[in-house]
């Protein structure tokens, strides 16, 4: 009596996902949505189309600001200007692939961003209509260290307001109006943070539609991604993530782009080493 031996198709997730590979190049092709990597059988895992705010939250080394660098670069690809608040000690500084690249500013000095986010929150208060999925007409604000950047703008109005009456920094406070208000004109913020400002923890699924966590444990997830249960084991493969959307987590291996790729990708022309 021989057994009948049953077979189950497997569907591998790639150890990695770089710009030459092929499904890659069709995940790009014909769609201006951006691309955060390749799922099981090298389905794409995209962003929404519309301008929602994204977080990236890992532990260290976990990749985000890879996962920055490779969104930012797709957004300017496609038209929209971006900012980069970048606020540390860093040598060399994570975004310097942006230098002079036309349509993006790289933001270094607390003070510069603390008017920024002044100033485009009284500019929301009299947006224009912006078609939310109109990368051209999209303002993309990308910051790294969120949680460095939300300390250093409470320390610079402590030094610069002591006497002020308020309760917290304007530009923290900025921030987290433009994270609630922002999209419905055309700001989208993607931000690398593990910690959120205290007062949008409650609807972090409500702020940010799309999470992006890795290397994460299950106080992160608690934290970040409340809705998922039970939590998904994590991978110490750099690279594998997952994106949070819709009440889902979906397992993906992350676009890697390298500095040189990015700001060629963000030019609109082809990585050298691809020609």
């Amino acid at each position: 009596m021989t057994c009948a031996q049953t077979s189950m198709p497997i569907e591998a997730l790639r150890q990695s996902v770089h710009l030459a590979d092929a499904p890659t190049i069709t995940a790009l092709q014909h769609t201006d949505q951006a691309l955060l990597g390749l799922a099981y059988g090298d389905r794409p895992v995209y962003l929404p189309a519309e301008a929602g705010n994204v977080l990236v939250a890992t532990g260290g080394g976990g990749g985000t600001t890879t996962v920055l660098r490779t969104l930012a670069a797709q957004a300017l690809h496609h038209g929209a200007h971006v900012d980069i608040l970048d606020i540390g000690q860093q040598h060399p500084p994570c975004h310097r692939w942006a230098t002079a690249l036309p349509g993006v500013l790289v933001h270094s000095s607390v003070s510069k961003v603390h008017t920024l986010l002044v100033e485009m929150l009284d500019r929301l208060r009299h947006p224009e209509p912006a078609p939310p999925a109109d990368w051209r007409r999209r303002r993309v604000l990308v910051i790294e260290h969120t949680e460095r950047l939300l300390y250093g703008l409470r320390q610079h109005w402590a030094l610069t307001r002591p006497d002020s009456q308020l309760d917290d920094a304007p530009g923290v406070e900025a921030l987290g109006m433009l994270l609630a208000a922002g999209p419905q004109a055309g700001l989208q913020i993607v931000a690398g943070s593990t910690h959120l400002p205290p007062h949008l923890d409650a609807e972090v699924g409500d702020v940010f539609p799309t999470r992006v966590l890795a290397y994460a444990g299950q106080t992160l997830w608690s934290r970040i991604a409340p809705e998922v249960w039970p939590v998904p084991p994590y991978s110490v493969i750099p690279g594998r993530m997952h994106a949070v959307q819709d009440g889902r987590a979906t397992r993906f291996q992350a676009l890697y782009l390298s500095e040189s790729q990015a700001r060629a990708w963000a030019r609109g022309t082809t990585p050298k080493e691809h020609r």
